[in-house]
This record gives structure tokens, sequence and C-alpha cells, in this order.
């Protein structure tokens, strides 16, 4: 035997408290038997074809998802659109789907805890503390060790998540010392960012109106694209994940037949086939 879906959920929960999540977010188990065993488990950033693939092929029947799937109330599950038509792809797999998303966000070692650690921060604290406890939250906010310029920051803040395309909102020669953090789509952080008295806020993405609200009351931003400032995260979760439940599977490691074979000889891993679906042309950026 190995350890049931509801056990893994509750692991899962210990990383990221859901009650951390979002009022508008759709988080937890998503799909699935909480009663199934779970014999291995992908962690991935956003569940696409290739990913239910990958699934598939290593006898996974667990993707741990941080982008929900689904996200929205589906009235039909068909094959005439993609999202319906990967749901419809799961069930036939037994594939069961848990996301955490923003609950993941917020958690004391979830992603903007660790990217402001990437970037050695001091005094980090949350942008938005939760009212319950005040050592987690939305966001995170921290000093750098030593002020730089933003153009410095904005190469540093690319390399710490592998960013490709990293785009300024402001003046590049500006100071940086504090920074604001808000993986994702994180323009609703501008806000908050400035009550901090933070000099940039760092996130994937933002709106054009976010932009210029942004730079017409002397924030900064970094963009450095969505994909880019999750997706390493999800390592990271598969390695706690692993740690969490590795005792509930030494309990069923009495049946060794059990499980599925797993190429990789990995029982919690992260995808290998997800990749950022905006791609940077080379040729262009250097004609």
């Amino acid at each position: 035997m190995s350890p049931t879906i509801e056990s893994i959920c509750q692991s899962l929960s210990a990383i990221a408290p859901l009650k951390l999540a979002e009022e508008w977010d759709n988080v937890g188990l998503l799909l699935g038997d909480r009663s199934a065993e779970a014999h291995r488990i992908l962690t991935c950033l956003t569940i696409t074809p290739a990913v239910v693939e990958e699934a598939t092929e290593l006898a996974a029947n667990l993707i741990v998802a941080h982008h929900p799937l689904p996200f929205k109330p589906m009235a039909r599950i068909t094959t005439d659109s993609a999202a319906s038509a990967m749901v419809w792809n799961l069930c036939r797999a037994g594939i069961a789907v848990y996301s955490a998303h923003t609950a993941y966000d917020s958690a004391r070692l979830g992603i903007n805890e660790q990217w402001a650690n990437r970037l050695d921060l001091t005094s980090i604290k949350p942008l938005t503390p939760s009212l319950e406890d005040s050592t987690v939250g939305s966001g995170r906010y921290g000093e750098l060790p030593e002020p730089m310029t933003a153009r410095e920051f904005l190469s540093f803040a690319a390399k710490s998540c592998g960013s490709t395309r990293p785009r300024l909102v402001g003046d590049f020669d500006r100071s940086i010392r504090r920074v604001a953090i808000g993986c994702g789509s994180g323009g609703s952080f501008v806000g908050a960012a400035r009550r901090k008295g933070c000099d940039v806020l760092l996130t994937g993405e933002a709106t054009l109106h976010t932009c210029l609200e942004a730079e017409n009351t002397g924030l900064t931003m970094a963009l450095v694209g969505h994909h880019a400032s999750e997706r390493f995260a999800m390592e990271t979760l598969a390695e706690q994940l692993l740690r969490e439940i590795q005792p509930l599977h030494e309990n069923f490691a009495g049946d060794q037949d059990s499980s599925p074979p797993d190429p990789s000889g990995n029982w919690v891993r992260s995808s290998q086939r997800e990749r950022d679906p905006i791609a940077v042309d080379p040729i262009s950026l250097n004609p």
C-alpha cells in the first residue's frame, strides 16, 4: 500500500495552509478520489497537455499544480476547449489534481519568502500580514544588503529566477534598497509597496495601467515574467513535499510492489516538460 491522496493533501496543507488563500481562489483537492492511494506525485506550475502526458508516462496519479485546474466553474467537460479537454484526460487517466496557489504564495516558506531569500533580503516581512498571524500573509518586503541601481537590481532579480526577458518601469539609475515582492501577477501590491516605503516592486507581470500608476507615484517596478517568477518554487515544493511525506511513505514500505515503476526513481518530482509559453526570439533581439 501507499499513502492515500487525503494524507498527501494534509501534508500539503501543512506546507501551505489553505486559509492563507485569497477569497477568489480555488484551492485544495480539485479533482480525484481522496481515498485512493498516491503512487507517484508530479509538481508543476501550470497543467498543460505536455504535463498530463508526462504524469501518465511516469505513472503519477497526483499532480500538484500551482495554478488551479479548473480555476472557474465548468458548465461541461468535453474536448471542445483546452481546459476542459485536459480535465477530461486527467479523469480518464485517474490522475488527481491539487492546487495551493495563493496559499503557497503567502505561506511561511512559500514562493514570495523563497524569492526574498534568493535576493538575500533582510528584515523580511509580509506586505499584507494575515490577521491571525503577522508572520505570514500576502507578498513580502525587505532590505538589500547594499543599495544598487535599478538596472543592477533588474539583472540580479532576473538571475535569481532564471528570467530571460526582464523589464523595468521607472528610472534605470534610481537607487534601490527596500524591495517589495509579489510573485505572478502582482500589480495589486503597488499600493502596499508604496505604504511600506519600498523603492521597487518585483513581480512577474502587470497591466499597462498598473505600470502607469507605479510610474506616476514614484514606484519602480521590475517585471521578470509570470512563469519565471514562480516556476523555481515548484522544484522546492517537490523537495518540501518529499520531506513532509517521507515518513508516511516509509510506513507503507512493506508492500514494495504496490507502486508502479518510475523511470526517474523518484516518488515525488517536478515536471521536466513544462516551459514558459512566452518565448524570446534571440534573432529579433540581436538583429
